[in-house]
């Protein structure tokens, strides 16, 4: 495998910022990302509202999780956004 220089863009690159498209990357891929967060988000609220949790740490640490997903979740609709302008 060679090495990449600093400022030189690895084979297949488009564009440096991490959220661009790589060469070989399917135009689903953002799609089925966000899709598969948001049913992963839907169960985590799903054990919250039937009350599934153990104790108040159960239900802060699923809180927890539900927060981080909508984060990632806000970040793949701003990537998707870009690659669609």
């Amino acid at each position: 495998m060679a090495t990449v220089g600093f400022n030189q863009r690895p084979k297949g690159v488009v564009e440096q910022e991490p959220v661009r498209e790589f060469t070989g990357d399917h135009h689903r891929l953002a799609r089925t990302l966000l899709q598969m967060l948001e049913a992963e988000r839907a169960s985590f609220v799903q054990q919250i509202a039937s009350r599934d949790c153990e104790d108040f740490a159960a239900y802060r640490n699923l809180r927890g999780k539900i927060e981080g997903l909508d984060i990632a979740i806000h970040f793949c609709k701003e990537a998707q956004r870009k690659l669609e302008a």
